[in-house]
């Protein structure tokens, strides 16, 4: 009996978060919209980037590590005067499977990235102003390539995977709903 691929159980699980968040973050229609973007993936990627410091990291994965991006979001805030709340307080995960699952979510949005960064570029977001964390991204496929090679060999259990996918996507939505005026930097 063949195991369903830990990807496809993944995607099966969040689907239709993901499509709530992918309306949420576009498209990018206008610098105003790209603004609200930003606010709220600083927000998102800030709790969950800190919560992994911690998190219990699973063995199938050995050396690879994800591409933090809240150094170069934290300068495009900066290069468009904009402010984020401090990020939410958010749990690191409590097992190996947990991590994978949250993981998922954050190394999946490398493929949103590629669509994203050209929208952002056509209003004048660029590698150089405003969207160097989206070009970072977009540009990193082997990264997630890397991270699908090793989610497949996961040997354990995968309730808590599609458990932590779940409570990451709405970590995102989240995020992305906040409202995104006045907001006070935050970000150690």
């Amino acid at each position: 009996m063949n195991r369903t691929s830990l990807r496809s159980r993944l995607r099966a699980a969040t689907q239709s978060r993901h499509a709530v968040l992918d309306r949420l973050a576009g498209p990018i229609q206008n610098a105003a919209a790209y603004h609200a973007y930003l606010t709220g993936i600083a927000t998102f990627r800030f709790s969950v980037e800190q919560s992994l410091k911690t998190a219990p990291w699973p063995e199938i994965l050995a050396t690879w590590k994800p591409k933090s991006l809240s150094a170069l979001i934290i300068q495009d805030l900066d290069d468009l005067r904009l402010n984020v709340s401090s990020p939410f307080a958010w749990p690191a995960p409590d097992n190996p499977a947990a991590t994978l699952g949250t993981l998922y979510v954050l190394e999946g949005s490398t493929l949103g990235a590629r669509f994203l960064v050209r929208q952002a570029a056509s209003h004048g977001f660029t590698d150089q102003y405003g969207a160097r964390h989206l070009n970072a991204q977009a540009d990193n496929l082997s990264g997630w390539q890397a991270f699908v090679e090793c989610l497949e060999r996961y040997p354990g259990d995968l309730t808590d995977a599609e458990n932590a996918a779940i409570r990451t996507f709405d970590l995102a939505i989240s995020a992305m709903q906040q409202p995104h005026s006045t907001r006070s930097l935050a970000y150690s």
